[in-house]
């Protein structure tokens, strides 16, 4: 006769269980700390470069070309309903500076909480803010694996794991539940691990589970696609994209514009090599070939955000180019050679170094 198996259904106090459930997340919780701890301490405590014979960390250094905040000018064309927001501080450099290093601050905080499980509770919930505003900042950019929407939504339902289950035995906040302190204020239990109510972590858990449901899949319809309708981009992180306005035509043959790279990937820049004004047919009424724009003054290209690190448009050997998010006005001269073609000119036309054309329409 085979022998029988028994199910064990020792009962466990609540304390019990939610030390159980805190080592089953104990890895989840580890990982997810040191991804902060990692974003934290690469600018805090790694790459530096003397300055006036003080050393300063190149990534929290406001002018240093690697200074942190260049991410939020590449960022800036997909972010999701905050582009203005972070087009005001863009354009405030005290804001910037603090802005940085509040952000440095929570990631270490954050980071070290989960890591030693110190004020785990806090530390996740702090955690899950932090990657929805990764997803509302970042989520649209990534070519292989959509690598910054799959980390904050990763990282909204892991959090949310750790919330519920807490820090358990392996953490200082099991220390501090011990204490006569913990144990005479019930609400400490949200900040320091203490178990919580069966009827309060359900309630919990269904609330956390929705919002990880439809942040994952909302995120995922908004910026890609593919829930109710084909997979597409928002915005391409692929392919450079200009926008083209405000093309004004002077009375000398010149052309000012606004010209801005609101797509494409962070890691190259959007080259161009051509000019154009034509008329309504498409012929040609005036143009500047790649030699001219790249002896174009450095006063005839007003960035944006001149800061040393933020995206820029800039003369090439050939040509100019700009960095996903570059945003700036530029004034090309009367030119040299006029075309024979008397027409009013219509429209605006860049060309890139791959083919690519951009259009607007000439005041």
């Amino acid at each position: 006769m085979a022998e029988a198996h028994t199910i064990d259904r020792t009962e466990l106090s609540p304390a019990s269980w939610f030390s159980l459930l805190a080592l089953v997340v104990l890895g989840t919780r580890f990982v997810q700390g040191f991804i902060f701890w990692g974003g934290a301490s690469r600018r805090l405590f790694y790459d530096f470069h003397e300055v006036a014979g003080n050393d300063f960390a190149v990534k929290l250094d406001f002018e240093s070309a690697h200074f942190v905040a260049a991410k939020l000018t590449h960022a800036l064309p997909g972010a999701l309903w905050i582009q203005g927001p972070l087009e005001w501080t863009l354009q405030h450099p005290d804001l910037i500076f603090a802005s940085v290093w509040a952000w440095t601050i929570a990631e270490l905080a954050v980071g070290l909480g989960l890591i030693f499980g110190l004020a785990t509770r806090l530390a996740a919930f702090v955690s899950i803010g932090l990657n929805i505003a990764l997803m509302l900042i970042f989520g649209w950019m990534g070519s292989t694996c959509l690598d910054e929407w799959t980390m904050a939504a990763s990282g909204v339902a892991m959090s949310s794991a750790i919330f519920l289950a807490g820090g358990g035995t392996c953490s200082l906040d099991n220390l501090i539940g011990r204490t006569g302190w913990a144990q005479r204020n019930s609400w400490s239990a949200w900040i320091f691990s203490g178990p919580l109510a069966a009827s309060t972590l359900k309630a919990w858990g269904l609330a956390l589970a929705t919002v990880a449901i439809v942040f994952t899949v909302g995120s995922y319809n908004i910026l890609f696609g593919a829930v109710v309708s084909p997979l597409h981009s928002r915005v391409d992180f692929h392919r450079h994209d200009i926008a083209l306005s405000k093309v004004t035509v002077t009375t000398d043959g010149g052309v000012t514009f606004d010209v801005y790279v609101d797509a494409g990937p962070d890691t190259g820049a959007a080259y161009v090599i051509a000019a154009r004004l034509v008329d309504t047919s498409g012929a040609t009424v005036s143009e500047w070939d790649g030699a001219t724009l790249a002896s174009l003054p450095a006063t005839a290209i007003q960035n944006l955000y001149a800061y040393a690190w933020a995206s820029k448009f800039k003369t090439e050997k050939i040509g100019f180019s700009g960095q996903t998010g570059a945003h700036a006005t530029i004034t090309l001269p009367s030119p040299s050679s006029p075309s024979g073609n008397n027409a009013t000119p219509h429209e605006l036309v860049l060309e890139a170094i791959n083919g690519a054309t951009w259009h607007a329409a000439a005041n």
